[in-house]
């Protein structure tokens, strides 16, 4: 299974909470779009299975892109790849560029799944978060998102930000009970945001860690009471919704991605692109497409190279993130007995409440997602791990 990831940087306005790579330069749009395009062609090769299983095409804010503009990145794509029978093809969109127009004719393109980010139903919120959509707009893109034909559909929420009460937040999940998937992010608080600045200077004020708890208790609770599966820490899903770009993530499935600050990875080793849109452009204009592309590939993008202790500390991240788990007969297969032997010792030392490890596989419960991170970090290998195991 290979998948394509495609970046789209632009947004009209950054949201007060983002620190992801974005641009509110619309005018360079057309002369990305031709560069992303260039690009695709000539990493092509990058994925050992041309065939792609999912696309996601991520931003920023790609429902600014025109239908014009989305089938064009298609035909590129389509020129150079195979594409899987029932591939699941994906794309981000905000409420305000979402009509019953663009949805309609977006219906027509390649695109069979549609991930709104929404993030909440209240005006009041959406102003904190800094988000140019009205909570009017946000039932309204729904509603004709799925009269359109996109029953393939997912929504973002978002919790743990300032004056978000219990009651709200049920509201808000309420809403999205008969959505087929939704992602529900807690904020993290980014050094560099707006959001971070006025918290900074006292003007608003992040919930205690209680009350995000409460608040990650009553997601919980919402997903058990409305059938939706809890697959991953911040995504749920009705049977057979579950997102399969970002479990193929998951899953260490090699993916190529494609634009300004993409990553790929194909196993053993990881690459990002450059996060300089003009720099992104100008590098790909002046390529041949027949001409050398390898003294060029250092402009693009860095390189990575992942030590075996990398790759499996990678696994056991990714995997405790899921209702999958970590398989020890994997990392023996895949890695060596000797780590996964040594993993079943530093298992047997976490506290027992936080996990459930039967036939050699290791799950979090559900109050062991909230310390997810910290449970992993307990369980990575160093490369003198890895020599030891080895010798």
């Amino acid at each position: 299974m290979s998948s394509l990831y495609i970046h789209i940087p632009f947004c009209i306005r950054r949201c007060h909470y983002c620190n992801f790579f974005s641009s509110t330069l619309i005018e360079q749009k057309n002369s990305y779009i031709k560069a992303l395009r260039k690009e695709i062609q000539i990493r092509s090769n990058y994925l050992k299975n041309k065939q792609l299983e999912t696309i996601y095409i991520g931003g920023g804010t790609p429902s600014l892109l025109s239908i014009d503009e989305i089938n064009s990145i298609f035909k590129t794509i389509d020129d150079h790849f195979c594409l899987a029978e029932n591939i699941e093809i994906s794309l981000e969109a905000n409420p305000n560029n979402l009509n019953e127009q663009y949805l309609s004719a977006l219906r027509h393109t390649p695109v069979n799944r549609l991930s709104i980010g929404i993030q909440s139903f209240f005006d009041e919120h959406l102003q904190v978060l800094g988000r140019i959509h009205s909570a009017r707009q946000a039932h309204l893109c729904i509603q004709q998102a799925l009269q359109a034909g996109f029953d393939n559909l997912s929504v973002d929420l978002m919790y743990g930000y300032p004056h978000l009460t219990l009651q709200q937040w049920k509201e808000n999940l309420h809403f999205v009970k008969d959505i087929p998937h939704i992602s529900c992010y807690c904020l993290t608080l980014e050094p560099h945001s707006q959001l971070y600045k006025t918290i900074q200077q006292k003007q608003l004020s992040l919930p205690d860690d209680d009350h995000i708890i409460e608040q990650t208790q009553v997601l919980t609770d919402f997903a058990h009471q409305h059938q939706f599966i809890h697959y991953e820490i911040s995504n749920f899903c009705k049977e057979n919704f579950h997102s399969r770009h970002n479990s193929a993530y998951w899953q260490r499935k090699p993916y190529l991605g494609i634009g300004c600050s993409a990553h790929s990875f194909d196993i053993y080793s990881r690459q990002w692109n450059i996060c300089n849109i003009n720099s992104y452009i100008e590098f790909l204009d002046e390529i041949n497409t027949h001409g050398d592309y390898q003294n060029f590939e250092n402009r693009l993008f860095e390189r990575e190279i992942l030590t075996p202790a990398m790759q499996v500390n990678e696994y056991i991240m990714t995997s405790l993130r899921t209702i999958y788990g970590c398989h020890l007969d994997y990392i023996a297969h895949e890695f060596s007995l000797a780590f996964a032997e040594q993993l079943a010792k530093k298992i047997s030392l976490l506290q027992q409440d936080n996990y459930i490890f039967s036939h050699g596989i290791l799950r979090l419960t559900e109050k062991g997602m909230l310390f997810a991170d910290a449970i992993a970090a307990e369980l990575f290998f160093d490369e003198n791990d890895y020599l030891t195991t080895n010798e």
